[in-house]
């Protein structure tokens, strides 16, 4: 019984090991990715009129500690996939402003570019 009880659980461990590593390899090509995009497309095209706007740009930068604070089990997951994380925590951020600026009456677009 103790015997197949420690190849389950080699299983699991190798099992978890080989998704690990999956993760890291697309998380790799995920970043490889947003580096050839580049930073020219994280700023919002000009208007056609020629004339640029004023732009408000914010960033966070705890997106990590807002995480674990929200989801304790950020905390290993940020280690496996910060990317991913980043982009959750934006994500929100970006709809609680977008929220907040609807109940003061502004009229505003809310996007998030790059994360």
């Amino acid at each position: 019984m103790s015997l197949l009880l420690a190849i389950l659980s080699l299983l699991v461990v190798l099992l978890s090991a080989a998704l690990g590593w999956a993760l890291l390899r697309l998380q790799r090509r995920v970043d490889a990715l947003h580096t050839q995009i580049g930073e020219g497309a994280s700023m919002p095209p000009a208007p056609a009129s020629g004339r640029a706007r004023p732009v408000i740009k914010i960033e966070i930068l705890n997106p990590f500690e807002l995480a674990v604070r929200d989801t304790p089990l950020a905390g290993p997951a940020a280690k496996l996939a910060p990317r991913m994380i980043e982009r959750i925590v934006y994500s929100r951020a970006a709809m609680q402003i977008a929220e907040q600026l609807k109940a003061q009456g502004v009229d505003a677009q809310v996007t998030t570019h790059g994360a």
